[in-house]
């Protein structure tokens, strides 16, 4: 079910996101407009003859290029656990926010830092619905915004899913449903001018749970049906200096979460869940952009079998190798083509390990692919494109909305 939640955050933000991080926009680099009209000139900027200038010309006026715009975002589904399918989800980019001058003159290390200012996520409002071959659907709503100079970051999702997927024992596949409702909100707090955060996390999952058999007729039969809560809390810390979160060139981030689901805030389980991300890119010539990512998760206590820790590479599909400890170390190297388009590729390879023989695996781990991106807006640095993967079984292919980690 968790690679929908998966699909939901690269819908919306973008992580996570873990859960995903979200993105957000380069500070602009375009000059004002002069009258010329360069190639990468938007049409709607170019000024006319002013309505009061001699030859009697009108003019219209241009539009304001950080204005909120709308962005539909078809959903092309190929991930193996939940099968091929299609969805849409409507997209709307709030005006951009601008920093405080004074923010990067905070101290002596950010006057020797101010050409590296940190530019804030965008602002984004989106609705999205989607539907897969195998009788998988879900739908939702997100929110993702900044306050008081990008010193607080909030986002927020809740959707309703009915999932069809399959996770495994001893490598043998089992499919399920899992259908209900899912909540999870998210609230940042910067430390003062720094590139530190801390912040709170809330899961609430209400939903029942069934194994499902394939009758001859094609007919399926849930059997054993569960009804069940899942809801935990999160204290949250990072550290976070990329110059975006679109498609970030230089920077790094720290990302640390501890999550305690318990059925003192309403659950069926208890068990703790702590995750770790790092991930760091660089800029090494004009041209060329190396990032890396390791992430790290662990679970201790009885957890639900979705909940438990998978491999999250592109080209695996979700629940295929889970383990009490995973671990995941992935590079990808980018090549800007032009200031628009940009191509990549990525390898990775995954470890999973676990006190439960039943959900250990004894294969090798590993994924690689090419992919492409494309800048559709400028100011609020909105990335799209799509990325070709393969793993230990088979090829599989996604769009991406901003980076893929």
């Amino acid at each position: 079910m968790f690679k929908c939640r998966r699909v939901l955050w690269v819908l919306l933000i973008l992580t996570i996101m873990a859960p995903v991080q979200v993105f957000g926009s380069d500070p602009a680099e375009e000059s004002k407009y002069s009258g010329d009209v360069s190639e990468d000139t938007p049409l709607e900027a170019v000024d006319e003859p002013d309505p009061e200038s001699t030859d009697g010309k009108k003019t219209k006026k241009a539009k304001d290029p950080n204005r909120g715009r709308f962005l539909p975002i078809p959903i092309f589904i190929t991930e193996p656990a939940i099968g091929e399918g299609f969805g849409l989800a409507l997209t709307y980019f709030h005006r951009q926010k601008d920093v405080p001058d004074e923010r990067s003159l905070a101290s002596m290390h950010s006057i020797s830092d101010a050409s590296k200012e940190q530019a804030p996520p965008p602002t984004i409002t989106g609705v999205f619905g989607a539907y897969t071959s195998n009788d998988t659907k879900a739908g939702g709503i997100g929110h993702m915004n900044t306050f008081k100079d990008d010193h607080i970051r909030y986002t927020g999702v809740a959707a309703l899913a009915d999932v069809n997927s399959t996770f495994y024992l001893l490598d043998q596949p089992f499919k399920f449903n899992l259908r209900g409702t899912m909540v999870y909100q998210e609230v940042r707090f910067r430390i003062g001018d720094s590139k530190w955060f801390w912040g709170l996390g809330m899961s609430y999952l209400d939903a029942s749970s069934a194994f499902r058999v394939d009758l001859p007729e094609d007919i399926p039969l849930d059997l054993f049906r569960k009804d069940l809560k899942n809801n935990g809390l999160a204290v949250k810390v990072a550290w976070d200096t990329r110059d975006n979160t679109a498609l970030p060139s230089n920077g790094q981030l720290f990302d640390l979460a501890l999550w305690r689901y318990d059925e003192t805030v309403g659950g069926d389980y208890d068990y703790w869940n702590a995750k770790l991300k790092l991930i760091s890119f660089h800029k090494l010539n004009e041209k060329f952009v190396l990032g890396a990512r390791l992430e790290v998760s662990a679970i201790d206590g009885s957890a639900p079998f979705f909940a438990i820790p998978w491999v999250t590479l592109r080209g695996i599909p979700a629940l295929r190798y889970q383990g009490d400890r995973v671990g995941v170390f992935e590079v990808e190297g980018r090549y800007n083509l032009a200031p628009r388009w940009a191509v990549l590729g990525f390898a990775g390879a995954g470890s999973v390990s676990s006190q439960k023989p039943t959900i250990d695996t004894d294969q090798s781990i590993y994924s690689y692919g090419l992919g492409a991106r494309y800048k559709i807006f400028d100011e609020q640095n909105v990335w799209v494109g799509i990325d070709i993967a393969k793993g230990p079984e088979e090829f599989n292919w996604y769009i991406q909305v901003g980076h893929a980690w």
